[in-house]
């Protein structure tokens, strides 16, 4: 079934107001005009001694004339009522009207797009929640609409990123592969190289176009995890090991430190091996000595004897390091802290990593190292020790 429809009053509070007193007056009234009555039955079936005026009355002349006063009376009443209870309404109207001024003129505010407007309301009557709804309402709208803005900066920054990174290595396809056609690699060799080069920069394609679909699946929550209590130790201890030959020889060497107690976590195991490659990667495209190194350890963070702590993993390299203002924006889509790393990488590999980690609960960080270079911090929430 479908919505009811709302009926709303087209009476106006002050005329609401106005029969409302009327109704308080005409039953009051009633009630004393019977309970009058009632005693003067009462007094008649008792036999109390009559008063002169009850006497009086039983004359039906003097019964008369009192039933006049008694109309007389009540029209004289109602009439002053009506004066007094028009004065009260319209003050009564008039302070509703006054007090609910602030809520319009906070509608026009927020319509003309001044969502920073607030009302500050001194009172601490029954219009007070209106007004604190009408605070937390700009306050929802200004907090969805800044991050609204910053979505759609994001988007047109990943479009201009994509547009980047996708422009380079078809550039240098497209050069190539018109050396071949004009020519220029006239020798089996040199079109050896060619065809080398441009086998190289498709693979840099589709390296950018699984990093965008992974980045957009994480974006919009539809990458499922596989999560899984682990000894976060034995997995960085076993991804170092795998990976110390491979980046040795590209210059960078890996030295583990492991934590001096085991630390269980709640991770995807494949994903958070993504996360350590792409830190590893980063640490070897922006080395600037022929020789690096990556210092890894993982400790143990206990935020409270009430709460579970976290285990914390660091990568700290000696690479060039990276201003502090700029820390905050690495992890940014296509962010790169300095211009001439352009050609380095696509830049999505941080913000990749960033969006794991929140995945799995945790947090990730850049801080200057002891070095000198760039240290990479992940944060994750620590699982039981006793559980199975």
């Amino acid at each position: 079934m479908g919505e009811q429809p709302v009926h709303y009053s087209k009476t106006t509070i002050k005329r609401r107001l106005f029969f409302s007193n009327i109704r308080m007056f005409l039953i009051s009234f009633g009630a004393v005009a019977l309970t009058a009555r009632i005693m003067m039955f009462i007094i008649q079936v008792t036999g109390r001694p009559e008063s002169e005026t009850i006497a009086t009355i039983r004359d039906s002349y003097i019964r008369d004339m009192l039933m006049v006063r008694w109309i007389l009376f009540i029209a004289v009443s109602v009439i002053i009522f009506s004066i007094i209870n028009n004065i009260v309404t319209n003050r009564m109207t008039n302070r509703i009207v006054e007090t609910m001024e602030p809520l319009g003129e906070g509608g026009r505010q927020i319509q003309a797009g001044n969502l920073a407007y607030r009302i500050d309301y001194k009172g601490d009557d029954e219009f007070r929640p209106v007004f604190e709804a009408f605070n937390e309402m700009a306050t929802n709208l200004e907090t969805s609409t800044a991050q609204r803005q910053k979505e759609e900066a994001g988007r047109r920054e990943l479009i201009a990123g994509i547009s980047h990174d996708l422009r380079t290595p078809l550039t240098s396809i497209k050069g190539y592969i018109e050396g071949i056609e004009t020519g220029v690699a006239s020798t089996p060799e040199m079109q050896k190289k060619y065809f080398a080069i441009i086998k190289n920069k498709t693979a840099d394609l589709e390296h950018i176009v699984e990093q965008l679909f992974l980045f957009s699946k994480l974006d919009m929550d539809d990458f499922p995890l596989n999560l899984r209590r682990c000894d976060i130790g034995l997995v960085v201890s076993d991804i170092t090991e795998n990976y110390r030959a491979e980046y040795a020889s590209r210059g960078l060497a890996l030295n583990f430190t492991a934590a001096p107690e085991n630390i269980f976590v709640c991770a995807d195991v494949l994903l958070l091996r993504n996360v350590i490659i792409n830190i590893l990667e980063n640490s070897v495209k922006y080395k600037t000595g022929e020789h690096g190194q990556m210092e890894i350890s993982i400790t143990a963070e206990n935020n409270s004897a009430a709460e579970q702590g976290s285990a914390l993993l660091r990568f700290a390299d000696n690479g060039p390091g990276v201003q502090a203002e700029m820390l905050p924006k690495l992890f940014n889509v296509f962010y790169r802290a300095d211009p001439a790393r352009s050609k380095q990488g696509s830049g999505l590999g941080l913000a990749i990593s960033a969006k794991i980690i929140e995945r799995m609960g945790g947090s990730i960080y850049a801080e200057p190292s002891a070095a000198g270079g760039l240290a990479v911090v992940i944060r994750l929430p620590q699982e039981e020790k006793n559980e199975s």
